[in-house]
């Protein structure tokens, strides 16, 4: 069950002959909400065409209606999503096709970059990480939280790495974890 919840974040990661890394999503990850929207779809329209008249048919065309938002929102969305990493900058791709959100997070000038759990009644992602924030400290004295979305949430480890190394001072959460034991 769990490698089939890790497709709804499946990414490739490369690394450009810049040293410059690139965590994009694959076409498992649009694969697996067309696989989901397919079944709910379909389940729905079986169901309606069993139940027409009664409150369970309509209440399965509902459900196809609202399952639309896959293919309409979610996919779309899903296939844009990247995360460009670079020594100096993050940028991060992501939001709905017609509303993208790209976010630049500016590395230089780190001291340390810190992990933090944000405590939650549901996971951070589908595959039960944890709500994660990045707190960045600059060597100035300044001080920015990022929220992470899912999917950079379910890739935070790979972008961890790379900074550390290259030599920058990163507390993961879960070296902080392994301690505490």
């Amino acid at each position: 069950m769990e490698s089939l919840l890790h497709k709804f974040y499946a990414a490739s990661i490369s690394i450009g002959p810049d040293g410059s890394m690139l965590v994009a999503s694959t076409k498992d990850r649009v694969m697996i909400w067309g696989a989901i929207f397919c079944f709910i779809g379909a389940t729905s329209l079986i169901s309606w065409l069993i139940y027409k008249s009664s409150r369970p048919g309509k209440a399965a065309l509902v459900t196809f209606v609202v399952s639309l938002i896959i293919p309409v929102l979610i996919i779309p969305s899903v296939r844009q999503e990247y995360i460009h990493v670079t020594r100096s900058e993050i940028t991060i791709e992501s939001g709905e096709w017609y509303k993208p959100s790209r976010t630049v997070l500016k590395m230089s000038n780190l001291r340390k970059l810190h992990e933090t759990d944000n405590q939650g009644f549901f996971p951070g992602n589908l595959i039960g990480d944890p709500n994660v924030s990045w707190h960045l400290t600059r060597l100035d004295g300044g001080l920015e939280e990022m929220e992470l979305n899912q999917f950079f949430n379910a890739h935070r480890m790979v972008v961890a790495y790379y900074f550390i190394d290259r030599g920058f001072w990163v507390e993961r959460l879960e070296d902080r974890m392994r301690e505490s034991y």
